[in-house]
């Protein structure tokens, strides 16, 4: 006999479904780096329109880099603000992706199946 037709079926859970909490808390992180992305983005430009920049020091005073009297620390912060940018990018593209890869194995078993 086939073991298919002998095998007793047993009970599975029922898939994962993320809660409403872990959701929303997803949504609200995303918004964060998108806003966060988007306002280093803006301060990028204008500071390279306007050919100063200044230092996002967390401790200390902030120093202010103009492009025709301290070239090197201007395009040393532009480059450094600049990477952070692109870290933040990453991190926000990183977690879409495991996202996508948290909520894809439950949507190809089922479409297998059809």
């Amino acid at each position: 006999m086939n073991q298919k037709r002998t095998r007793v079926p047993l009970p599975h859970p029922p898939p994962y479904r993320p809660s409403r909490a872990s959701f929303w808390l997803t949504v609200v992180v995303g918004l964060l780096l998108a806003f966060t992305i988007g306002a280093s983005i803006y301060l990028l430009v204008d500071s390279l329109i306007n050919g100063a920049i200044s230092t996002h020091n967390r401790t200390g005073p902030r120093h202010t880099y103009s492009l025709a009297l301290q070239p090197r620390m201007f395009w040393f912060e532009v480059v450094w603000q600049s990477l952070v940018t692109l870290l933040l990018l990453s991190i926000s593209v990183f977690g879409l992706w495991a996202c996508r890869k948290a909520q894809e194995p439950a949507d190809r078993r089922g479409r297998a199946r059809h």
